[in-house]
């Protein structure tokens, strides 16, 4: 059984982060804009940390009294590693490098700590790359009874009439790619075509009217056991929309921030034939079902789109979100008058 982070669960997880860091200390390691030699040239800065976001992390570190050092990119880490600067038995690494090609992108941090056995925070190599492929998580997760809105080459459209499609990556986030310009409204055998003209680089979404919800999770010691739970589901919106007819968060929204976030709990108790309580714990359960199924680590972001009658729709899945100030992790831990410092030690709280 599944259940909601309380206020206490979280506390739980920030001491025992603190304690632990008493006795070892955070190697992270971040690309940044400006200090990390990019290994492609072509990777936008917004796959990096501004300088200010990491501050924010660094200072979070600081006022939870947490030691760390900061490592601006895989190769110095790398260097770290084969020089034995990095102590086995003392080091934890959390890895929040967006550097690979699509088969590896993150992933180099966390291969060299498991090759090396050095403990790290964040899910392993094949989570993350599992996550990453929205074909091949959505699979996975289909005994979950989650519905998926997915149709890909090998996996292709046959609905009757037509449908408004939306066309992603195959692989990476949910918004890279993605402008602002409307859906098609397209049949099957259009869907088909240009899946196959794509060479399997896209996936075709049929495009749900909803709510758009994120639902970040960490994984808590109960009893002798640890279990995923679940904060609040967070709602974005953005231009004052809150249920999304046509709408997606486009890439270039998304790299600004040109969004908010809101309760979804009370957006729906305010509308009429809605069982707001029933819809958000069915999130909460399938979020961290999601997560355990999956043999996630640590700590994630589920997310979905949601319908005004309870039906869940799961298009992403962040193993390494952002725990910045914009960012719905953190803006849930505020719902509970706790701060991102407070987040920060919790998630490393979750490591054994």
């Amino acid at each position: 059984m599944y259940y909601r982070m309380t206020k206490n669960d979280l506390s739980r997880l920030s001491d025992h982060g603190q304690k632990r860091f008493k006795s070892h200390q955070l190697v992270v390691v971040a690309n940044i804009v400006g200090q990390t030699v990019k290994r492609d040239l072509e990777q936008p800065d917004s796959d990096f940390f501004s300088e200010e976001e990491i501050m924010e992390i660094t200072s979070a570190l600081s006022e939870v009294s947490i030691p760390y050092k900061l490592l601006t990119s895989e190769m110095d880490f790398t260097k770290q590693i084969m020089s034995g600067q990095i102590n086995v038995d003392q080091d934890v690494v959390w890895n929040l490098t967006r550097q690979g090609g699509n088969g590896n992108k993150k992933s180099v941090i966390t291969s060299l700590a498991d090759f090396n056995q050095v403990s790290y925070i964040g899910s392993s190599v094949e989570a993350m790359n599992i996550c990453r492929d929205k074909h091949t998580f959505e699979q996975l997760i289909k005994p979950l009874e989650i519905n998926i809105p997915t149709y890909t080459i090998t996996d292709p459209a046959n609905f009757q009439g037509t449908q408004q499609i939306i066309f992603k990556n195959a692989s990476g986030s949910a918004s890279i790619g993605l402008d602002d310009s409307e859906r098609p409204v397209l049949t099957a055998n259009e869907v088909n075509d240009k899946l196959r003209d794509s060479m399997g680089t896209k996936i075709a979404e049929r495009l749900i009217q909803g709510f758009e919800v994120e639902v970040p999770v960490l994984k808590c010691h109960v009893g002798e056991n640890k279990q995923f739970r679940a904060l609040s589901p967070v709602g974005l919106s953005f231009n004052e929309q809150y249920y999304f007819k046509n709408s997606v968060l486009s890439e270039t929204r998304s790299n600004n921030y040109d969004y908010e976030f809101y309760s979804l709990f009370k957006m729906l108790c305010g509308r009429i034939n809605v069982d707001a309580e029933l819809i958000e714990c069915r999130l909460i359960n399938r979020a961290c079902q999601v997560a355990t199924f999956l043999n996630l680590s640590n700590y994630a972001r589920i997310d979905f789109r949601v319908t005004t009658d309870g039906q869940l729709y799961c298009f992403d899945i962040a193993t390494t979100p952002y725990v910045i100030q914009h960012s719905s992790p953190v803006w849930a831990v505020s719902q509970m008058k706790e701060q991102q410092c407070n987040l920060i030690a919790a998630i490393l709280g979750t490591t054994d």
